[in-house]
């Protein structure tokens, strides 16, 4: 548990600091820009990538500085997620997302949350569970991009 807690920590430390560390101002968002709406959609194709081992998605949507913190603290940059979810070894998750929420958002950044459901296993690692997942983006030249993700587990199968 105190892992899990210090890794969650750890992750809203970097999630609120990297405006800061970006050496960007706060500034209004675009007018007429619904934030949530444009991550939500985001997210979804984030996941649908993932299912859909699509790498190229993914490539797209990660931003250069990405990282992934997997259960057990593993962590993973963008090239290492993505060639996970490529991975053509047959490793393979059944993802079922529910309670998605867009938690906080500003001009440049936003966090969303969900509750998911992973079955299967990849990278040697078995993942039958319920999982919290926060996944963040930041705009970066204009345009919104995952800047990374935590999973923990919260309860067994």
């Amino acid at each position: 548990m105190g892992r899990t807690y210090a890794l969650w920590i750890a992750l809203v430390v970097v999630v609120a600091s990297l405006p800061l560390a970006l050496g960007q101002s706060p500034k209004k968002a675009s007018p007429g820009e619904d934030v949530a709406e444009t991550v939500s959609i985001l997210d979804h194709i984030w996941l649908d990538a993932a299912h859909n081992h699509d790498s190229g998605a993914l490539t797209w949507l990660f931003a250069d500085g990405f990282v992934e913190v997997h259960p057990g603290g593993v962590i993973a940059n963008k090239q290492q997620q993505i060639d996970q979810v490529s991975s053509p070894s047959g490793d393979s998750l059944d993802l079922h997302p529910d309670d998605i929420q867009v938690r906080y958002t500003s001009p440049d950044v936003a966090v969303l949350t969900d509750t998911t459901t992973i079955r299967g296993h990849s990278g040697g690692i078995t993942y039958d569970g319920q999982y919290r997942v926060m996944r963040v983006f930041v705009k970066q030249g204009g345009r919104w991009r995952a800047a990374g993700a935590g999973i923990t587990r919260i309860s067994a199968p």
